[in-house]
């Protein structure tokens, strides 16, 4: 089962925008376009989002904090009415995949594949299977924690025509924690980087 973290709740998206080490980072590029809304805190998230987008000329879009902040604001309470960055993005994009991260446990923990976009996110779960083949893909949502589904109208994830996907990452293929060095960094540091290139995939041919 997914494991959980420490956050500190009750803080809204206004109210986190405003603390001076936090920023939105903001490229627009094609209409397809990642999200991390959590970056700093789900760590990895922002970074692999950007290489992706970088790598495909993809739209993206996150919000960073430094690690100690752990201020979390759920994906449901961030309004592009609070930020014109976000809205600016979602105006412009018309394919949306959101980057985010938990702690699950085990040696080879899933890839959860959710959001309201079933149609892609069935098209990214065969790239991720192909890029990642000692972790379960799971893109069935029934199978997916509830919590981790992504289904929400709210989340800006499924502001898009059609709704976007959810990808629930856990730390190993973040290559975060002691997965990112000691012994066996370089399998982990290799399978982020498959992860780079299936999500670079699926931006180049969406």
């Amino acid at each position: 089962m997914p494991g959980t973290t420490r956050y500190r709740h009750g803080v809204g998206f206004s109210e986190l925008l405003a603390h001076p080490e936090v920023r939105e980072e903001l490229v627009l590029g094609s209409p397809v376009g990642f999200l991390a809304l959590h970056g700093g805190l789900e760590p990895g998230t922002a970074e692999i989002a950007a290489t992706a987008a970088a790598r495909s000329g993809a739209s993206c879009y996150s919000v960073v904090q430094p690690g100690h902040l752990k201020q979390h604001v759920p994906s449901t309470e961030i309004d592009p009415q609070v930020s014109e960055p976000l809205a600016r993005f979602l105006g412009h994009v018309t394919t949306v995949v959101s980057l985010h991260g938990y702690w699950g446990h085990g040696p080879n923990p899933a890839v959860y594949v959710g959001g309201t976009g079933r149609d892609d996110a069935r098209r990214l779960a065969l790239l991720l299977r192909d890029a990642l083949p000692d972790y379960a893909i799971v893109d069935d949502l029934d199978a997916i924690p509830r919590r981790l589904r992504g289904t929400s109208a709210r989340n800006p994830v499924n502001a898009v025509p059609g709704g976007g996907v959810q990808l629930e990452l856990p730390h190993p293929v973040r290559a975060v924690g002691p997965y990112g060095h000691g012994d066996h960094a370089a399998r982990y540091h290799g399978e982020r980087d498959a992860l780079v290139g299936a999500l670079t995939a699926f931006a180049s041919s969406g």
